[in-house]
């Protein structure tokens, strides 16, 4: 099901933040802006596509990924948001080193089929558990289990690192691991996705 393989490749754009955390003490301007990736291909032949688009600032980041039924981006069927707060940031070495919160993570089916089968028990887990699912209607995912993947609850704190080159982006774990949630378990290689600089 797509839901789930995107999920594995990227997560996305969300609606709050934490108030009450400062921003990132250093703003590390070279990650700052919108970084949107191609249109790639996404399950089983590569026979959808995605879109992510992430906007960082000196204390946020929010994310959003839509998913297509044709490997050319048409036809959207699902989108997931993101929204974190961005508490610190450290340039080392051509690495910059991140500490965030999750703040929202929510799934949005977009057509009926899709709705039809997360409201079903089925053994991909695509619901993730849930029911009550209607169309266009955004569902929270933060800490449930969908498909293979546990992803983290409201409030964790996650550690990545991110490689810039010119107008390219790339992560070390956002958005296909949530197991990060020490200094200790920092990613040391980028993610094979690219992020294009679309905006500051």
């Amino acid at each position: 099901m797509p839901f789930s393989r995107l999920l594995t490749l990227t997560a996305i754009v969300g609606v709050s933040i934490f108030p009450s955390l400062s921003a990132a003490q250093d703003g590390n301007k070279s990650i700052q802006g919108e970084w949107t990736t191609d249109c790639l291909p996404i399950g089983k032949n590569g026979r959808h596509g995605y879109v992510t688009r992430i906007t960082i600032t000196d204390n946020e980041i929010k994310a959003t990924s839509q998913i297509y039924a044709k490997r050319q981006c048409q036809t959207p069927t699902v989108q997931v948001n993101f929204a974190g707060s961005l508490i610190h940031d450290q340039d080392e070495g051509g690495q910059v080193h991140i500490e965030h919160v999750v703040g929202t993570l929510t799934t949005t089916p977009n057509i009926k089929d899709v709705v039809d089968h997360y409201n079903k028990e089925t053994s991909d887990s695509a619901g993730c558990g849930l029911t009550g699912w209607q169309e266009n209607v955004p569902v929270s995912v933060a800490g449930k289990t969908c498909g293979p993947f546990t992803f983290a609850a409201e409030g964790t704190h996650l550690y990545d690192s991110l490689w810039v080159a010119g107008n390219q982006l790339r992560f070390g774990a956002f958005p296909v691991a949530w197991t990060n949630t020490s200094a200790g378990k920092t990613p040391s290689k980028p993610l094979d996705t690219i992020y294009y600089r679309t905006g500051r």
